[in-house]
């Protein structure tokens, strides 16, 4: 892992630029902690920020950095899932699709991902490799199929400086001041689905979603050059344990043996309160020869119970396919994220649409080499995001390459994808971060638990 030194005016003291956390949050506690501290710190010059981690910045505010839940087959097309329905694919995020599919399917993907953060000054090189998903579809029956899976929905791997200089006032040399705020941990997803073909035009899916994981973020502020001034630490720990629901449609008005066949896809995943336990410390110290003395605790609460709610999201979309040829899609997703809370306060989001697209292709279907079989695919994305910071949306987009290699004398297949994008904006002292991740899925097709007519 490359990591550089990346400075640049974030405002970190001019609230009326700073992001928008709410009063009642456990972060909101710094302003009175400040102010016990030291009375009458005022503004003298932008704070500078420096970035030194492994995640991105904006992993901070609400459930943190969303990772990918499908494979590279289906992140290759722009990450549609509302309307796809192939017999090699597992698609988990519209259980209706599970209804197709004659073979036992195992999915197995990782992901790496090389990031370069940036502001009007200069640049951060960051990167990681980490568990993309685990899947399982087994048919069972010629109209009913299931899945499980499972995956990191979202992370909070980040680690941010910014530091700047307060005026004590009474005609004193102002001082420096540090901000620290690290986040570690995450939310996984384990998940299990059911698909029935109730009609030859009809399909309809049941999702379970079970979210657990934990998240530890910590704030600290820090004057190094006074001996008046405490320091100030406040840790806040997040475990979630709880389950939403999911529902999915597909209506295929067209048989598929037909030479071209679309699909209209809706899935649906239901608002839900997650149970959340939450610790909160926050502490007064001093920095000693460089070593941390407490000098008392302001705030202290173990084992609070309350929960995290989950919006709902809507996804509709349409693909068109030639079976074993082609295939292209348009899809829509909806999240009023502006809704998403944790024991009651809200944070900075707003409410998230996404349009996706993509398509794939068989080089040569009639073809006897292997080469003739690939399965090349591309796709975009495009969002104006779910975080709204300084009175400005956080971007999202990407454009998406990959291709399916079949593995010898199988069904199975080795999928590569690739996804190029672009998160944040550079005005207003905000980070833009520019990335490639690499998505690599192994998936293995074959026929399980056959009835022998011969032993």
């Amino acid at each position: 892992m490359s990591l550089r030194t990346i400075r640049g005016e974030a405002h970190l003291w001019d609230r009326s630029n700073s992001p928008r956390i709410n009063s009642r949050s456990p972060f909101a506690v710094l302003g009175g902690l400040l102010g016990l501290c030291c009375l009458g710190v005022g503004l003298i010059e932008p704070a500078s920020a420096q970035i030194n981690n492994f995640g991105s910045p904006y992993a901070r505010f609400g459930m943190g950095e969303f990772q990918p839940l499908s494979g590279a087959s289906l992140q290759s097309i722009g990450g549609m899932q509302a309307a796809i329905a192939h017999p090699q694919w597992i698609n988990t995020e519209n259980p209706a699709s599970l209804a197709l599919g004659a073979l036992t399917r195992v999915e197995m993907g990782a992901q790496a991902r090389l990031s370069n953060l940036q502001t009007n000054q200069q640049t951060l090189v960051k990167s990681n490799i980490n568990l993309a998903h685990l899947a399982l579809a087994i048919p069972l029956g010629k109209s009913l199929g299931t899945a499980l899976s499972f995956a990191p929905m979202s992370l909070h791997n980040y680690d941010v400086l910014g530091s700047g200089l307060v005026n004590p006032g009474g005609g004193q040399i102002p001082y420096k001041v540090d901000e620290y705020y690290t986040g570690r941990g995450g939310i996984n997803r384990l998940s299990w689905g059911i698909g029935w073909q109730i009609h030859p035009k009809w399909r309809v899916g049941y999702g379970l979603n079970a979210m657990f994981g934990q998240t530890i973020k910590e704030f600290r502020r820090v004057f190094p050059d006074s001996v008046q001034a405490f320091n100030v630490r406040v840790q806040d720990q997040w475990s979630v344990l709880g389950a939403c629901h999911q529902l999915g449609f597909q209506f295929q008005p067209r048989p598929k043996a037909q030479r071209w066949s679309g699909i209209l896809g809706m899935s649906i995943r239901l608002p839900a309160n997650l149970p959340l336990r939450q610790n909160l410390l926050a502490e007064r110290f001093t920095l000693i020869a460089g070593n941390l003395r407490i000098r008392d605790t302001v705030v202290n609460v173990s084992g609070q119970e309350g929960d995290m709610h989950l919006p709902m999201q809507v996804v509709v979309g349409y693909w068109v396919e030639n079976a074993g040829k082609s295939g292209f899609g348009l899809e829509g997703i909806y999240e009023p994220l502006s809704s998403w809370r944790v024991m009651g306060v809200l944070d900075s989001m707003q409410d998230r649409w996404t349009i996706k697209a993509g398509g794939y292709l068989v080089g040569k279907p009639s073809g006897n080499r292997v080469t003739d079989q690939f399965i090349y695919r591309s796709g975009l994305r495009f969002s104006p995001g779910g975080l709204r910071l300084r009175d400005r949306p956080i971007h999202e987009m990407a454009i998406y390459a990959g291709v399916g290699v079949p593995l010898r004398r199988s069904a199975s297949l080795l999928n590569l994808g690739l996804e190029f994008g672009r998160w944040g904006r550079l005005d207003q002292g905000l980070v833009q971060e520019n990335f490639m991740r690499v998505n690599l899925t192994l998936n293995l097709n074959d026929r399980w638990f056959i009835r022998r007519v011969y032993d």
